[in-house]
């Protein structure tokens, strides 16, 4: 599996820019904080958002802008 699968533009960009693979553990913080892994993405998706496994098992997408 590619270190960034399915990321592109932006959202690949921001990932380098802050030396994040998929699979890596982060916290990302925004109006609220989220803890999770960095997910693969779909291939053809937009390059805006970021998937996130929160502990619950749940996904979230992330806007990279905010």
């Amino acid at each position: 599996m590619s270190e960034f699968m399915g990321y592109t533009g932006k959202s690949l960009e921001f990932l380098k820019t802050n030396k994040i693979s998929v699979g890596d553990s982060v916290k990302i913080l925004s109006d609220l904080s989220y803890f999770g892994i960095i997910m693969p993405r779909y291939e053809h998706s937009d390059d805006k958002h970021l998937v996130l496994k929160l502990k619950s098992g749940y996904n979230v997408g992330l806007e990279i802008e905010t």
